[in-house]
């Protein structure tokens, strides 16, 4: 009895102090909203200018999202800024979502891949792909692991099915040259994707944001 009443003991010290943390890190995150966060939601369909409104309503600023639809669900991520934590998880309240969480974003090389002004030097090694291959198991990882192994990192990539073929749409970002990849020459890439049985419909350079001077003439 003493032996079990020590381990519930143990047991509700360990609770506690696990719950002081969590509340410290969401006062940390509160208190710091130049951080950018990352608000994930996953349910039933919801229009999405409503939870625009929902996460401006709590002071946060959008700053990029992804929103994805399949099988009757949505799922959606928002990079956000000057954002509190607390204040959105109220607003949030009474949302009929499967899963809703909040966590630090964190700033990695692809997150700064973009959007590209005019003059930015990496805009020569972005490419907008539209894809096509007939469908077979494991057909997507292939066409992946090739990019992948190359160097070559995707974003804003769309999957479907179309009739037999499955349609791949995203942006392409080849290396610079300037890390452990070497530059990768477009024909190659072609090339190597046509033998995979891919059929290339867009394949070509993106066109950058004018430069803020344009944007103000125009």
């Amino acid at each position: 009895m003493f032996a079990l009443r020590r381990a519930s003991k143990i047991a509700l010290e360990r609770a506690g102090a696990m719950h002081a943390t969590a509340l410290s890190r969401a006062s940390a995150y509160s208190t710091d909203k130049s951080a950018p966060l990352l608000v994930t939601m996953i349910g039933v369909q919801k229009p999405l200018n409503e939870v625009h409104r929902m996460i401006e309503a709590s002071g946060a600023e959008i700053k990029e999202s992804r929103n994805v639809r399949l099988g009757g669900r949505a799922s959606n991520m928002f990079l956000v800024t000057n954002a509190d934590p607390m204040l959105l998880k109220k607003e949030f309240e009474g949302s009929a979502y499967d899963f809703f969480s909040i966590f630090p974003a964190r700033n990695t090389v692809q997150d700064l891949k973009g959007p590209y002004c005019e003059t930015s030097p990496l805009l020569p090694y972005v490419r907008r792909a539209k894809l096509s291959v007939p469908y077979k198991k494991g057909v997507v990882n292939e066409i992946a692991d090739f990019l992948c192994c190359k160097g070559i990192t995707l974003s804003h990539l769309d999957e479907y099915r179309s009739g037999r073929d499955v349609v791949l749409e995203c942006i392409m970002h080849l290396p610079t040259g300037l890390a452990e990849f070497p530059v990768v020459d477009d024909a190659r890439v072609v090339a190597k994707l046509e033998s995979l049985g891919v059929t290339i419909s867009e394949f070509g350079r993106v066109e950058g944001r004018p430069r803020e001077e344009n944007a103000a003439k125009a």
